[in-house]
């Protein structure tokens, strides 16, 4: 069966197709359907964000759908200064550059000691084929962050990803070999997996 992945994000679509890639599901996206919907992300939590995400794809395209919104939780940060649902939000700004951005988050590193453990947290929501809402939250493996940069340049482009340290791996996450990266997910690829079988009936 065809499942809308709602995302324009490659990075993001690669990683879901190899997560999904031992259920018979055919994995596609708004650009190969050559739509994009503009969704108000508004929501309280990421939950919330990822159910309207879904909804909205699903109102125009009745195909089943998969939507998620992540946010972050950097445990020595104070509850004011904590990211959340906004990463990319620094005093109120968002029109900041990756740079500035990541030169934000080093300095208040350095202000807490220069690291503090960190984790995602994911609100996933599937539509089936019926127009039934599941949804959860996901929390994804702990890592570190640390004010020192990573001297490899990123994978994927992601804000943090010079700054974030694999505990497991012992490696940044921009060092990792695929199978390191692999490894780092495999816990939240199984409760996905988990989820997608559980809503679409898939074995």
């Amino acid at each position: 069966m065809k499942l809308l992945f709602a995302t324009s994000n490659k990075f993001k679509y690669e990683l879901m197709k190899e997560r999904l890639k031992d259920l018979d599901i055919e994995l596609i996206t708004p650009k190969m359907l050559g739509i994009k919907i503009d969704v108000k992300e508004d929501g309280k939590n990421v939950e919330e964000n990822s159910i309207k995400k879904a909804k909205a794809y699903y109102k125009e395209t009745k195909i089943p759908t998969i939507a998620e919104d992540a946010g972050l939780y950097i445990d020595k940060f104070k509850e004011k200064d904590q990211p959340g649902l906004y990463v990319r939000r620094v005093n109120g700004k968002e029109d900041l550059s990756d740079k500035e951005i990541l030169d934000y988050y080093i300095d208040k590193l350095i202000r807490y000691g220069g690291r503090s453990l960190a984790h995602y947290y994911t609100g996933v929501c599937i539509i089936d084929e019926e127009g039934k809402v599941h949804s959860d939250t996901l929390d994804e493996t702990e890592f570190l962050l640390t004010s020192t940069k990573c001297n490899k340049k990123s994978k994927t482009g992601g804000i943090l990803e010079p700054i974030s340290f694999d505990l497991e791996a012992n490696k940044y996450f921009d060092e990792r070999t695929k199978e390191e990266e692999k490894n780092h997910y495999k816990e939240l690829d199984n409760r996905y997996k988990e989820l997608v079988k559980k809503t679409l009936n898939k074995n």
